[in-house]
């Protein structure tokens, strides 16, 4: 009977032993396996915070359930550690299904731009190649070039038909880049840079540099137009200036008060602060408050939850805005059009004779005294060669102001 007795509790002392290594095996391939999904989650364009707090949830709600199969006088957790699992398997399987009906099946347009075929010495460069006159060319001390997105192919051109080749790819990164009108102004304000290519400068970086006792000079060598567009299927053509200060004020909410024929709430995409297109809006818009951007939640830096103004996405009820440039030759996209404003079209002859209400000016921008360098650059622009760049690149010249 002791044998007997020895001899089950040995049994009864190996099961458990058996079990406890069982479960945390499957502790550490559970860990693993949450890490792997937190991966997945953060890279992911579903909302991150609830759908790491989903994963956590049901990853718990798995370990309980195997615990209370694997340990009898712990069997009383199956039912709640079931329910959790069933619920919460639901819900992972709900929420991304909620999002493709009402975000992922309209197509996010952003800034994804392969650089690359602008880089000024590629074999198979998009950059115009243009012949400067040996007075122009820069054979040291680089001035940092950096600017708008929409203008890059433009001071890419710049540097093709101006900089020493050899000296510009020692340290390429550190003479061109873009990081779009809202940063550059910073870093030209920072003397992280020596000339920008922009739109003009908005208010509120108009105040940053007085605040530095800095102040821009402005030469404006090109225009372009600022255009609105909106989801290929939605069957509005033309917008009135009026309707456009409407909308994006928030006195025009519904397509039905644009045509009586059409219905839905209208979704009016902002940029960030700062950026050219923004600026342009803002200008626009003139003594007309601008709405509040629609906005989305995304992990900051730190992993905390932040504002940002929303990505536009190709909603058959939005609407967006952008540099005619940009829209039509570097992101190139048929499921968007562009739309006429005032029953005028944004093309290059209407920009020419300036009949499309909305045009920018395409400037290089300083803050500091002009070296020789920067002023061959200046000058360079409304030399032949360099109309010929600013045309064939697709913007519209101008005489110098």
């Amino acid at each position: 009977m002791e044998d007997n007795l020895k001899k089950n509790s040995k049994t009864a002392l190996l099961v458990i032993s058996v079990k406890v290594i069982f479960f945390i095996g499957l502790l550490i391939g559970g860990f693993f396996l949450w890490i792997f999904g937190e991966a997945v989650i953060l890279f992911s364009t579903v909302n991150q915070l609830s759908m790491s707090i989903f994963w956590s949830l049901l990853m718990l709600s798995l370990m309980l359930l195997i615990f209370s199969l694997l340990f009898r006088k712990a069997r009383i957790l199956w039912k709640w550690a079931g329910g959790f699992m069933l619920f919460f398997m639901l819900v992972l399987c709900l929420i991304p299904a909620y999002r493709w009906i009402t975000v992922e099946r309209f197509k996010q347009l952003n800034d994804r731009i392969n650089w690359y075929i602008y880089d000024p010495w590629r074999a198979d460069t998009k950059v115009v190649i243009v012949e400067a006159d040996d007075e122009f060319k820069i054979l040291n001390d680089l001035p940092r070039i950096d600017g708008a997105y929409a203008l890059y192919p433009i001071y890419s051109g710049v540097v093709r038909a101006l900089y020493n080749k050899d000296k510009f790819e020692k340290h390429s990164w550190r003479y061109l880049q873009t990081n779009g009108s809202d940063v550059t102004f910073r870093r030209l304000l920072a003397d992280e840079v020596d000339l920008i290519f922009s739109a003009p400068p908005s208010k509120v970086q108009l105040a940053d540099a007085e605040a530095k006792s800095l102040k821009y000079e402005i030469t404006p060598f090109a225009r372009e137009a600022f255009v609105f567009f909106v989801n290929s299927k939605n069957p509005i053509d033309n917008l009135t200036s009026a309707q456009i200060r409407g909308i994006y004020s928030g006195k025009i909410t519904d397509w039905s008060q644009i045509d009586p024929h059409l219905s839905g709430d209208i979704k009016p995409f902002q940029r960030n602060q700062g950026s050219g297109s923004q600026t342009m809006l803002e200008k626009i818009m003139g003594d007309t408050p601008i709405m509040p951007p629609l906005e989305e939640d995304r992990l900051g830096g730190m992993g905390g939850i932040i504002n940002d103004v929303a990505s536009y996405r190709n909603y058959q009820e939005a609407i967006g805005f952008t540099f005619r440039y940009f829209s039509t030759e570097m992101f190139k996209n048929g499921e968007i059009k562009l739309l006429s404003i005032d029953g005028v079209a944004p093309t290059v002859e209407n920009i020419r004779n300036g009949t499309y209400p909305f045009i920018a000016d395409c400037c290089i921008i300083t803050v500091r005294p002009r070296s020789e360098n920067i002023q061959k650059i200046v000058d360079f622009m409304f030399t032949s060669a360099g109309r010929e760049l600013i045309e064939k690149t697709g913007y519209v010249p101008i005489e110098r102001k």
